[in-house]
Formats: structure tokens, sequence, C-alpha cells
């Protein structure tokens, strides 16, 4: 399985149907709202930890125009694939994406603008390359605006 699932059940997890364009997306992809944005777009090593976050709940094709979605905050806990082996050792650190579907675990702490998630734990053999994050902002308010 790509892309982010809920690690666990969680009460009263609300879905938001997100506006999109020419986008082919599946369940678990990780959308981004941009500000200003009329339609989110598909997250990737350049998006930062402040923009808005949503979860794809279902598959979408090139002609629709909405999905409906998770919108992701720093409460929920996501099971997440890994670019490299899941590694017990990296918990703690910030990490940026790989693409909409991966995070890069890349063993150092990230303080970049594109760290998005925090690591706290891994699931099954390191080669399954599974892990356990939670979003570090995504309120959509960039925090170094003017």
């Amino acid at each position: 399985m790509a892309g982010f699932k809920l690690a666990k059940p969680y009460d009263n997890v609300d879905e938001e149907e997100v506006t999109i364009s020419s986008l082919t997306l599946s369940v678990g992809d990780l959308l981004e709202r941009d500000i200003g944005a009329t339609a989110c777009t598909v997250a990737d090593t350049a998006t930062e930890h402040w923009q808005r976050k949503y979860v794809c709940t279902e598959s979408a094709t090139s002609s629709d125009t909405t999905v409906n979605t998770i919108p992701v905050n720093n409460e929920f806990l996501w099971e997440v694939e890994s670019a490299n082996n899941s590694n017990a050792d990296h918990n703690g650190d910030r990490m940026a994406l790989t693409d909409k579907n991966t995070v890069n675990n890349s063993g150092t702490d990230d303080t970049s603008e594109e760290a998005c998630v925090i690591q706290v734990g891994v699931l099954g053999a390191a080669a399954e390359k599974r892990i356990l994050v939670r979003f570090l902002d995504s309120s959509g308010v960039n925090p170094d605006a003017t």
C-alpha cells in the first residue's frame, strides 16, 4: 500500500471535498493547497510544512474536478511508505516528502521549510519501508510571510 493511511481509527474524522484539475490520484495520495490557489496540487519535495494538506480517500482521474479527502492536522498518526529502510533511530527526525505518497527518511533531522512530518515510529521489518509520522503544521499560514 503506497501513500498515507490513518494509523488507527479516530472519532469524528471529517472528510472534505477539494477542487483539483487534471490530476490522476489514488487513495492515500497527499495533496497541497497553496495560499490563494483555487485547486489543490500533488505534494512533492517542494511542499512546505505550513501548506494546507489533504489525504485522498478516493481515486480520481484527470477529468475529475473534485476529490474527497481527509484534511491533515498534527494530531493524527499516519502510516506511510518511506524512501529508505525504516529505522527506529530516525524517530524524532523531521522529514521532507519524496512525492505524493512517500516520505524521505534520509537519516538526518531535516530543518528546512520542506520538512513536513516527524517520524514517531516504524512498522514491520526495515525492508518494508513503513513508518509512523505526524504532520508538523499544515495550518495554511506561512510563518515567513510579511
